[in-house]
């Protein structure tokens, strides 16, 4: 298979849940990425919100990340009823189901361990993947259609700053942890020149018990019918 998240294979091999804290290690990394990626409508964003986004993860064919997560219900109202009275709980989840956001319900230190325990409650999340193509890709509909995962499909492009992902994979190789990893690839991509790249962009859902082994072999069905380009790409991915 040559589609592969640049990690050590011991986090690869887990599933989305239980390799979420090093997710979270990597996406939440204020990289200064000579690159950021925006898709939307972008009018009337402050320029501090364009600067909010998250550090995707480095694969063999551009990069990969996680912008939602769901978390089981059932869990999190099991956590809330573990620290709040019954009344309490009953107006959060009102409050929720209008579409209030949970930070803005809870104290704090409830917030806390409902973080501390996401591997616990997680129950799937959002991918996009970023991958470099070598030519316009035609009748993307029909190519991505039999690929259940993929319901979100966009072609743009982008002046990017691409490295092998040969260079990329000697870069984790030497890195003793996550925070050294993401600086020397920091450094690395900074170093490039800016190449002006066609980039397809599919997203969808996928459960948080499949393994990331899994959502490369699935993505991997993808690069078999497309005319990917084997570059890797980091960026800064603006959530709207």
């Amino acid at each position: 298979m040559d589609y592969k998240i640049i990690l050590p294979l011991k986090i690869r091999e887990l599933t989305i849940a239980k390799a979420y804290r090093y997710i979270e290690a990597i996406q939440s990394y204020p990289g200064n990425w000579p690159l950021i990626i925006i898709t939307g409508n972008i009018e009337g964003l402050s320029w501090d919100q364009l600067l909010e986004g998250i550090t995707p993860l480095p694969t063999t064919y551009g990069a990969l990340c996680f912008p939602e997560l769901y978390l089981d219900d059932e869990l999190l109202i099991a956590i809330l009823r573990e620290r709040l009275s019954e009344e309490v709980v009953s107006g959060i989840i009102k409050a929720i189901n209008r579409g209030e956001e949970i930070h803005r319900l809870v104290p704090y230190s409830l917030l806390k361990d409902i973080e501390q325990r996401i591997p616990e409650i997680l129950a799937g999340v959002d991918f996009e993947a970023f991958i470099p193509l070598r030519k316009e890709v035609k009748k993307l509909d029909e190519i991505t259609k039999n690929i259940d995962i993929i319901d979100d499909i966009e072609l743009f492009k982008v002046g990017a700053f691409p490295v092998e992902p040969k260079t990329i994979e000697r870069v984790l190789d030497r890195a003793y942890h996550v925070g050294e990893y993401l600086a020397d690839l920091e450094r690395t991509f900074n170093e490039v020149e800016e190449e002006e790249l066609d980039i397809l962009r599919v997203g969808g859902f996928v459960k948080a018990g499949m393994k990331l082994t899994d959502l490369e072999e699935e993505l991997q069905c993808l690069l078999d019918r497309i005319p990917a380009r084997r570059l890797t790409l980091m960026f800064t991915r603006v959530i709207l």
